[in-house]
Formats: C-alpha cells, structure tokens, sequence
C-alpha cells in the first residue's frame, strides 16, 4: 500500500448527510467578552486612579476633593440604598465599626463590582445581536 496516494477523495460539500452545508461560524462570545472588559478594565483603573488622587487632595485640604468624592462616591451609595442595606452602612459608619480605609474599599469595590456587571450585560447583549444579524444575513 503506497501511503502517498490518496486512497480516497473527500465528498464535497453538502453531499454528506448530518452535515450542514453552511460552515460553522465560530462563537462570537470571546470576542465580544474581550473586547469590553477589556474596556471596563480600563474604566475600572481610571476610576481607582481618579479616587485616590481626590482621596489625597482631600487628605491634603484641597476644596475640590471632597466634591469629587461625592460625585465618584454616588454610584456605589446608591447601589447600598437599593440593596436595602443604607440603614446597616450609615450605623457601622456612624459608630465606626466601618474604619474610613475600609469605608473607601467598600465603595470601590462596589464601583468595580458595577462596572463588570454591566460589562458583561453589554457583552451578551452585543454578542447574542451579532449572532441574530448574522443568522438574517445568510442566505436561506
């Protein structure tokens, strides 16, 4: 038996049965996925950065610190208030069972947690509409 011959061609496409004639396209998800917590990872990082710069101008008297964090610190307040968990927070605060280190971990890691949520919903979101467009655009 000569192994440089071919012993037998391949059947073209769609003569195989179970087989569809239609390549199959690869998954969109990893892609998408990549591409915005590629993104919210470097919103997350530019958020962190922004906090600690209004953290330390506050620590160092600057006016416009503490504006800052109150605008950086909404999202992550809102966040505990519609968690139900406000009453909770603004106790431990007041008694200083939450230290204002653990206090600014807290919000931030909520900020970040928010961030990759809604990077996840966007990515599923714009996969499972690239998968639908592309399922109308071939042809039938």
């Amino acid at each position: 038996m000569d192994l440089t011959e071919p012993t037998k061609e391949a059947p073209p496409a769609g003569d195989v049965p179970g087989v569809p004639d239609v390549p199959a396209e690869p998954s969109l998800w990893r892609p998408v996925l990549t591409m915005v917590y590629e993104q919210a990872w470097g919103l997350c990082v530019a958020y962190l950065a922004v906090g600690l710069i209004a953290e330390v101008g506050r620590r160092l008297g600057a006016a416009w610190a503490s504006s800052a964090l109150d605008f950086l610190d909404s999202l992550p307040f809102y966040a505990i208030r519609a968690s139900g968990l406000l009453e909770l927070y603004l106790r431990a605060s007041a008694i200083g069972d939450l230290p204002p280190f653990w206090n600014r971990m807290l919000l931030s890691g909520i900020t970040v947690l928010a961030i990759l949520v809604q990077a996840t919903l966007l990515g599923a979101l714009l996969a499972a509409g690239w998968m639908l467009a592309s399922r109308r655009r071939k042809p039938s």
